[in-house]
């Protein structure tokens, strides 16, 4: 061992400076493939030697007197011979390597890292943790969040490049997921959220939390904004109280409030003897939209859309457009509810939602996301059909399924129009998406339903499976969750993997594309 760290110590003895610690960051991981890092010692130790430790056990190494690495030892001749670990770092005081990872042997293997540079080699880098997978399957993490994550979001952590965090999904207590280390730790104290409440990250990092139900199951119009770098949490208060809204943060930086339920109430001694009275839970839709200016912290009216609707979905699109697709939405005149197979586009210069544009197939809790070239997909989601109740009065003609069809939203010259694009490997609604490094997207989890109120017909269950959709080829089925998942949350990581969290699974999982 000594022999082998030679170069370093006569270059240790040659030169003495205060180093500051380097930084290590991890990248790929798939076997087959490259098991890469890249190492940043800033300019100021520019041609410095440096090299990266890489082991498969970590425990606390003395490699110098008094300088400690936390890997292992035992495999430090991998420093010198595989490439990339040993050299000098560049003009920018930086450094890369890439080592090939063929053999199916390795896969589950994790792979801890730290670096040493010169010229005092007295200051190691910080640790990082690689764990191999094969391409389209997913992995539990090195750990798991320390309390169950339900909704919420997850935001980049401004702090800690890399990092995730995770709020308003585990109650007052968020999360921060080390993404170089797969540990998750909690992250302070914030706003208790409620259901069918909404999430939005800010363009300055913090988090803004908008209505759902509070603790007596109504409607609230109160919200907070919470700060994770001060760890401060200012409590707002919306225009309007809404459960079931949308909220969509857009281009000036501006978040869109659309939509919801404004009352929700439910009599039982009245649907015993009037089944339809059910209905009414419904008819607290709203059509009205709001915006929250984060310069101020305030709320003001924006306008109002042609239907009212809950359960959508409202996508950002390029130059400000936010799409609000889908929901639970009224019948003109008659104002009885049903899905809604119509959307609308907001424009910022109009300040106006436009005509409605109609896709194949009513649903809510629907999936929704934009995709690289600016189209918008919808995948999946609720049916129920009402038509039956209505015409009859009698209840047990609801039925409900789920939709297994992937729509797809392109903006033209006057209104833009809606195509069918895919089908999915089975009908679900609620699943979670995220969009991969080559441009295609991933479906995670969600549930299916097949079922009419009398029970005649009933199939109703989570989903552990997982589709991918690339524009132009379609679906095609992907590894599945360990753990099945509705409305999980699904994080893109730095390193092109994507962390899948919450949805009623108790763990974490890692997707490697």
């Amino acid at each position: 061992m000594r022999s082998l760290l030679t170069p370093l110590a006569l270059t240790a003895l040659s030169l003495t400076a205060a180093a500051q610690a380097p930084e290590l960051h991890r990248g790929g991981g798939a076997v087959p493939g490259n098991a890469t890092w890249t190492l940043d010692a800033t300019p100021a130790h520019a041609g410095d030697l440096y090299g990266i430790a890489v082991a498969a056990s970590e425990v606390t190494s003395e490699v110098f007197p008094g300088v400690f690495l936390d890997v292992s030892l035992a495999t430090l001749d991998l420093t010198f011979t595989l490439p990339g670990l040993f050299g000098t770092l560049d003009a920018n005081g930086q450094a890369s390597a890439s080592v090939p990872i063929l053999s199916p042997a390795f896969v589950g293997l994790t792979v801890s890292a730290q670096a040493l540079t010169g010229p005092a080699f007295d200051n190691p880098s910080n640790l990082v943790r690689t764990t191999l997978a094969m391409p389209g399957t997913f992995a539990d993490t090195l750990s798991a969040p320390a309390l169950p994550i339900l909704g919420g979001i997850a935001v980049p952590d401004t702090a800690n490049p890399g990092d995730i965090l995770l709020a308003g999904g585990s109650g007052l207590v968020p999360q921060r997921y080390r993404a170089e280390l797969e540990e998750f730790e909690l992250a302070g104290l914030t706003f208790g959220v409620g259901l069918l409440s909404q999430s939005t990250a800010l363009d300055d990092g913090r988090v803004l939390f908008t209505g759902g139900l509070d603790l007596s199951g109504t409607p609230t119009d109160a919200g907070a904004i919470w700060d994770p770098v001060t760890g401060l949490t200012t409590d707002v208060t919306m225009g309007t109280k809404r459960a079931g809204h949308a909220a969509t943060k857009l281009s000036d930086g501006r978040v869109m409030i659309t939509g919801g339920f404004e009352n929700v109430t439910i009599d039982l001694t009245q649907v015993l003897t009037d089944p339809l009275s059910l209905l009414g839970i419904f008819t607290g839709m709203l059509g009205s939209s709001e915006f929250f200016d984060p310069t101020t912290d305030t709320f003001a009216a924006g306008p109002n859309m042609l239907e009212a609707r809950a359960l959508h979905t409202a996508t950002a699109m390029p130059g400000g457009k936010v799409l609000v697709a889908g929901g639970m939405t009224l019948i003109p005149i008659v104002n009885l509810p049903t899905v809604s197979n119509t959307s609308y586009t907001y424009d910022p210069g109009l300040g106006i939602f436009g005509l409605p544009s109609f896709f194949n197939g009513p649903r809510l809790l629907h999936s929704a996301i934009l995709q690289n070239d600016g189209s918008v997909i919808l995948v999946g989601g609720l049916s129920i059909d009402l038509a039956e109740v209505i015409a009859t009065g009698d209840l047990t003609k609801l039925v409900i399924g789920t939709r297994d069809d992937v729509v797809r939203f392109k903006e033209a010259i006057f209104f833009g129009g809606w195509s069918d694009v895919g089908t999915l490997s089975e009908s679900r609604a609620g699943a979670g998406l995220a969009l991969l490094p080559d441009g295609s997207v991933l479906v995670a989890g969600g549930f299916h339903a097949s079922l009419s109120i009398d029970l005649t017909g009933i199939d109703v269950g989570t989903s552990t499976t997982c589709d991918t959709y690339l524009q132009g080829s379609g679906v095609s089925p992907t590894g599945s969750l360990a753990e099945a998942r509705v409305l999980p949350i699904l994080a893109p990581l730095s390193d092109g993997t994507v962390l899948v969290v919450g949805g009623g699974g108790l763990t974490a999982e890692v997707y490697q594309p």
